[in-house]
Formats: structure tokens, sequence, C-alpha cells
């Protein structure tokens, strides 16, 4: 099989069922009232939090595969950030602040965890979920210090970053899990329930969010944060898998999650924390639509 042929049979198999549903989403916001901010609450408050958990609570992992997994998601946070704040050195403050959360948070949940699955099974998912809650702690520690940094202060941030159910879920999960803690069957089946819907309504919730982002002339230098988050990034979790000893399924997952674009998330910090909110939406938008061709890429670069 040609390469040509090899990437448009990913695509078709991986990728495209996965915005093929966001892009039910977007038509969706399209035709109809949807109040995206309403289904966002869902996913965070509900759907994302027992998802994790569920997964974290389940995972069979060793605490060494476990740290290792946790050092890469720090270092490909770091590296990307610092790459992002390096590129916007020709910029306010606030545009900075938005260029580094572009580059660093990457979107592992409504992209990263479908496309795991299609690609590489549940046990793929199993670590991707893993990789998704270190990766939401991080947004929702440093993400929030960053996004804060271009005007809300210190203590607002911190404030903020106690307020996301992932964190505590995933430290739940984590747990009773290293414990061998049982959970009373009625609670854990509503909360299996609860983490099936999570997937499908991310990716509609992204296809809704995607729809109403603004685009200007302004956020040109959005190719930058693009260039790291879809570039460097996988790049730099390559380095980490070799460094760390990290290979086969866990390597491809790794490489594959930090390949994900902007992450809607990005959005919400920077509008909470007025961080150029409009640039970090078009770097979700158009990021997302050029992940269409470089997550295939990868995808055919990791099998």
């Amino acid at each position: 099989m040609t390469l040509l042929a090899n990437l448009a049979s990913v695509f078709a198999s991986t990728v495209l069922p996965v915005f093929l549903v966001a892009g039910a989403g977007y038509a969706l916001a399209r035709f109809m009232s949807l109040e995206g901010r309403t289904l966002g609450r869902v996913v965070f408050y509900l759907a994302s939090p027992a998802l994790v958990f569920r997964s974290l609570y389940n995972m069979d992992i060793s605490t060494t595969a476990l740290m290792q997994v946790l050092m890469l998601v720090l270092g490909v946070y770091l590296v990307t950030g610092f790459a992002g704040w390096v590129a916007g050195l020709d910029q306010e403050r606030q545009r900075r602040s938005a260029l580094t959360i572009a580059s660093a948070i990457s979107n592992n949940g409504n992209m990263g965890l479908p496309i795991t699955l299609f690609a590489l099974g549940q046990a793929g998912l199993t670590i991707a979920t893993i990789y998704y809650a270190i990766s939401a702690l991080l947004t929702n520690t440093l993400g929030v210090f960053i996004a804060s940094s271009g005007s809300a202060p210190l203590g607002k941030a911190l404030r903020q970053s106690l307020h996301a159910p992932v964190v505590y879920a995933s430290l739940l999960g984590v747990i009773l899990n290293r414990l061998a803690a049982p959970i009373p069957e009625p609670l854990y089946r509503a909360l299996d329930l609860t983490a099936g819907a999570a997937i499908p309504i991310m990716l509609v919730l992204l296809g809704v969010q995607l729809r109403a982002t603004p685009i200007n002339r302004e956020q040109r230098v959005i190719w930058r944060s693009m260039a790291i988050r879809l570039g460097l990034s996988p790049l730099a979790a390559l380095a980490l898998c070799a460094l760390l000893g990290i290979d086969g399924l866990e390597r491809q997952v790794m490489i594959l999650q930090a390949s994900m674009p902007t992450a809607v998330v990005a959005t919400v910090l920077a509008t909470e924390f007025v961080a150029a909110p409009h640039l970090v939406a078009a770097a979700v938008l158009f990021s997302t639509l050029a992940s269409m061709a470089t997550i295939s890429l990868v995808l055919v670069w990791i099998a």
C-alpha cells in the first residue's frame, strides 16, 4: 500500500468519524439555538470527571509506568508552553499569554480519547485517559496560572483551579485504584453510564464551540502556536519516550495524544482571565482543522 493510500485509509477509519460527530454538532448549532455553555457544564461537571474516574479506578498499570506518563505529560506541557512564550516575545502581555496556552493545552479529551480508541483500541484508550487526566490537572493549575498572567490576580487564578471536578475525580480514582477499594454496584453503574456518554457529548460540544469561533485578521500569529502544537509537541513526546524508556503501546499513545490540536478549554481560560480569547479561539479552530491531516500522518508514523 502506498503512503497516500495508507493515509487515506487511516483518515477514513480513525479521524473522519470523530470529525463527522463534531460536524454534526457544528450543523446543529448552525440551524438551531443550542446552548454550548450548558452542554459544556454537563461535560465539565459530570461526564468528563466520571470518565476520568472510571478509567483511573480500573487501570492496570504499575506505579513506575504511571510516574513515567506523569513525567512525559509534564515535560510536553512545559516544552510547548515555553515555546509558546518565546513565540510571543513580540506580542503584548495578554496576547503572549494567549499564544502560550494555545501552544501548551492540547485537546486530549474531545479528540484525543475517541481517536485513540479507534486507532489503538480499548487498551490504548485506558492509557490515553490517564494522559488526559494528567493534562487536565496541569490545565487547571499551570494553565490557569499562565492565562491569568495576562491580567488576573494570582489569588483568583489559584482559587479557580480548585473548582475543576476532574482534579478531584483523578485523585480519587488513583487512590481507590491503589487501595483496591470496592465501589457499591449501584454507584459504579451510575458512574459507568455517565462515563459512557462523555466522548460523544465532547465531540458534539467541540462542533458547537467551533461554530461560535470568531475570526479576524489580527489573529494571523496563530500559525506559531499551531506549529508548536501540531509539530513540536509530538516530537517532544518522541524524545521524552526515548529518554524515559517508554515503548510499545504506551509510546504510541503518548505520541498520538501529544499531537492533538489546541483544546477548547484554552478558550475558556482565555475568556475567564482576559487573555486575548478571540486569538485563542482562532487557534482552536484552525489547529483542529489542520489536525485532520497532521494526526493522520502521526498515525501512519507510529503504526
